[in-house]
């Protein structure tokens, strides 16, 4: 399946039962405006039934379909797997929506060996990527798959295949990288002490009362007597020394804590 405009093409596919299976060639379009599905019939020769091809848009409008898997049964219980490397472009014919055509395709260039279930993902210069895929050795009684991990470019204004190459990183390249990534380690971890820091420092002010600080400034720490504490707070605090000797001190509502 591959977006065209404002519609899904959709090509081929296969359905298998516990008793037979099917593989498909058939065209259909899901309008994305109207929501509705519609058969198309391009006409030219097409793509043999098959499933697993890839799809993708040219810069001219039409639609590249490349390889793909199918089989087909043999004789009894013994089926035969085929795996294709063939080209074929779907486009419209004159410029009409609702009428398509198949024509073959014979690119140049360096192509990828047969398989199936590749990726594909369009590349800068409307070139198309290919990626990967797997190739199936089936034989009667058993079936093995090769993975591919290369790479492959089709250039549809050319016509014609590349060989995709990843070049090798420079060993100092990664030296360098490297030693970046390691003095941005240092900074943050220096970074992130001083705002731990700086945290701590504001929880301990917030826990503090404004009461004790003012204490703690004016009041030493070893005043113990309450006459050095009236002292400190005021006169209004301290009791004359009738009102101690008859047992008044300290005032109801005017308790004072021991500091510490």
């Amino acid at each position: 399946m591959v977006a065209w405009k404002r519609q899904l093409i959709l090509f081929g596919g296969f359905h298998e039962s516990t008793r037979d299976y099917i593989y498909y060639n058939d065209v259909y379009a899901f309008n994305l405006d109207t929501f509705t599905w519609s058969k198309l019939s391009p006409s030219g020769t097409g793509p043999t039934p098959r499933s697993g091809c890839q799809m993708s848009v040219t810069p001219q409008g039409g639609i590249i379909i490349y390889g793909g898997y199918s089989k087909q049964r043999v004789k009894k219980d013994v089926d035969k797997g085929t795996r294709h490397s063939d080209m074929f472009l779907l486009k419209p014919e004159d410029g009409r929506e609702d009428k398509w055509v198949w024509t073959r395709m014979n690119p140049s260039g360096v192509r990828p060996t047969p398989r199936s279930g590749f990726s594909v993902a369009m590349a800068p210069n409307h070139q198309t990527l290919f990626f990967g895929g797997v190739c199936d050795e089936e034989e009667e009684e058993s079936l093995a798959g090769e993975f591919f991990n290369d790479l492959y470019f089709y250039d549809a204004t050319r016509n014609r295949w590349f060989e995709g190459q990843l070049k090798k990183l420079r060993s100092g390249w990664r030296r360098q990288t490297r030693k970046r990534t390691v003095r941005r380690l240092k900074v943050l971890r220096v970074e992130t002490r001083m705002r731990m820091k700086t945290v701590e420092r504001s929880a301990v002010r917030r826990t503090e009362s404004p009461l004790q600080g003012h204490l703690a400034s004016a009041v030493p720490t070893s005043a113990r007597d309450p006459a050095v504490l009236g002292e400190a707070l005021g006169a209004s605090l301290c009791p004359d020394t009738q009102e101690r000797a008859e047992g008044g001190w300290p005032r109801p509502g005017r308790e004072l804590s021991p500091m510490i």
